[in-house]
């Protein structure tokens, strides 16, 4: 079995305990001179996509919160008693909610959400204040969404509460109706990538960082976490598989079987980004901005024969699979689907 069939996603890129990111800085500054003024509130929402650096941001602020001697801007010095407990991450003023990873299901659960708030509300250990960081926050399943806001409706002045979201509209707008926003975007290429060239594994894949940052939609971190020679093998081979259906030389139905020692959730981010890239090159022989820039020969070698309306079936198809990709459904009979729609799509066109 090649490495095609079996990849994982590979584990998120982590920086430094106490390492602050570039791109980021507008909200740190914003968010401590609140808190220099005594102007925090007892609950933020700290919402963007993917591999921007949330939980990062989030952690660092908690730590800059714990410290004894913060700078002036705010960053933990990274040597007190208190830096050094969270550090080791045993620091009894900061606890983090997430879903039980020995549990099936991918819900915080009510209890979880009563147990942590109730701990959190005591009088912190060794300072003024206590953090509770909740993430994903729309894992919270109604229950423990509705057990939170109570705590959002009478909250500690000792707590902070940290959600950190990618889907902020999952949550109810009771409880977003009652947190600080922060909306953090993907940096500017400028700045993401010479942090990213800085940080890139000695991997050999020759995959530089403005490409990694394009399959990563801009987020840094994801970049970095995509400079995975397993990963960059799997995408290759998956994409000329998916070629090789158009072209005739293989069978939909075998690829999806082949296809079900993956992530079905990677496949298919893969594959809207092909579609995505296939539209492009229709509309513009010299397409300027692709999910995939490493792969516009060969995809607009084929656009211009399919069927524009077809592709843009076929992207719609995609995202509603992606939608439910982490549900227990047949995942081979939802590639198969795929595929074979593609197959027709393609191979109807030669």
């Amino acid at each position: 079995m090649n490495s095609a069939e079996t990849v994982e996603p590979p584990p998120p890129f982590e920086p430094g305990v106490f390492e602050p990111l570039p791109w980021l800085e507008v909200h740190w500054q914003r968010l401590w001179a609140a808190h220099r003024a005594d102007r925090l509130p007892h609950a933020v929402l700290v919402a963007g996509p993917p591999g921007i650096g949330k939980r990062h941001f989030s952690r660092l602020f908690s730590a800059a919160l714990m410290c004894q001697r913060p700078g002036a801007d705010g960053l933990p010095c990274g040597e007190c008693a208190d830096c050094r407990l969270v550090r080791a991450g045993t620091h009894p003023d900061l606890a983090q909610l997430g879903p039980d990873p020995e549990a099936k299901s991918d819900e915080i659960r009510v209890d979880a959400v009563r147990e942590a708030c109730a701990r959190q509300s005591l009088t912190a250990q060794r300072g003024p204040r206590a953090v509770l960081s909740i993430a994903p926050a729309e894992a919270m399943n109604p229950y423990a969404a509705n057990a939170l806001l109570k705590t959002l409706e009478e909250p500690a002045d000792s707590t902070l509460l940290l959600l950190i979201t990618e889907d902020p509209g999952a949550l109810p707008a009771t409880v977003r109706s009652r947190c600080q926003r922060i909306n953090m975007l993907a940096p500017a290429a400028e700045v993401a990538s010479p942090w990213v060239a800085e940080r890139l594994p000695d991997s050999g894949t020759g995959a530089d960082a403005a490409l990694l940052l394009r399959l990563a939609h801009g987020a840094p971190l994801q970049a970095l976490r995509v400079a995975d020679r397993q990963w960059l093998e799997a995408r290759s081979q998956t994409f000329a598989r998916l070629l090789a259906i158009a072209a005739g030389k293989e069978d939909p139905l075998s690829v999806a079987a082949a296809w079900q020692h993956m992530e079905p959730a990677l496949v298919l981010e893969w594959l809207a980004g092909w579609v995505a890239d296939l539209i492009r090159c229709q509309a513009s022989a010299d397409a300027g901005i692709l999910n995939n820039p490493d792969r516009q020969a060969e995809l607009a070698a084929i656009a211009s024969s399919l069927s524009a309306p077809a592709l843009h079936r076929h992207l719609q198809q995609i995202m509603k699979a992606k939608a439910v990709a982490n549900a227990s459904i047949n995942k081979q009979l939802l590639l198969e689907a795929l595929l074979m729609r593609w197959a027709q799509l393609t191979l109807g066109a030669r």
